[in-house]
């Protein structure tokens, strides 16, 4: 009995010890040995701070939050929480021990999505309903990938997609426009 007791004891001691704190920092390093930490919304680059977040929202749990190295570049993609509307990926490239600020999408998963041997990342936004029920909004999509070291515009992936999604595309939309609902969409 009295062995027990010492132990509950030591447990009950111990306990916040084993409490789990909240993840607010990434370690990453790419091929190149540059050291990159994401630490309470800062960037650092082999000990240099080179990037501050106006505020902390970055999901330090997500899958997301890596580096990408294309054609001798580096890239670091942060998912950061945008609400209401979906999470978006943040773009940097890192080069001389600074990461610049290069775009932002929505947060997705970074794949060949098409199968044509380059990596994929984007999406659209969510939208609301729209109060006729032969309509809806046209939200356009934006997929980017990766070709010889840059992040360019993936225009076939994105129309597909949007022809999908939307039953129609239209080309340089700028945000929602109403359209007819596809057939066979609810």
């Amino acid at each position: 009995m009295r062995l027990r007791l010492r132990h509950l004891l030591l447990l009950f001691i111990g306990l916040p010890a084993f409490a789990q704190k909240p993840l607010d920092e990434l370690h990453l390093t790419s091929s190149k040995q540059q050291k990159i930490a994401v630490y309470k919304g800062t960037i650092i680059v082999n000990g240099n701070k080179t990037f501050k977040f106006a505020s902390d929202n970055i999901v330090y749990k997500s899958k997301r939050n890596r580096l990408v190295e294309d054609g001798g570049n580096v890239f670091l993609f942060l998912e950061v929480t945008d609400n209401p509307g979906k999470n978006k990926l943040i773009v940097f490239g890192i080069n001389n021990s600074v990461a610049d600020s290069l775009m932002t999408a929505i947060a997705s998963d970074i794949k060949d999505f098409d199968h044509d041997e380059l990596l994929e990342f984007g999406g659209s936004e969510q939208t609301e309903a729209y109060p006729a029920a032969d309509s809806m909004y046209y939200v356009p999509a934006k997929f980017y990938e990766f070709k010889k070291g840059r992040i360019v515009f993936d225009a076939a992936y994105t129309e597909k997609i949007d022809k999908k999604v939307n039953g129609v595309y239209i080309p340089d939309a700028q945000g929602k426009k109403v359209i007819p609902k596809p057939k066979g969409r609810p």
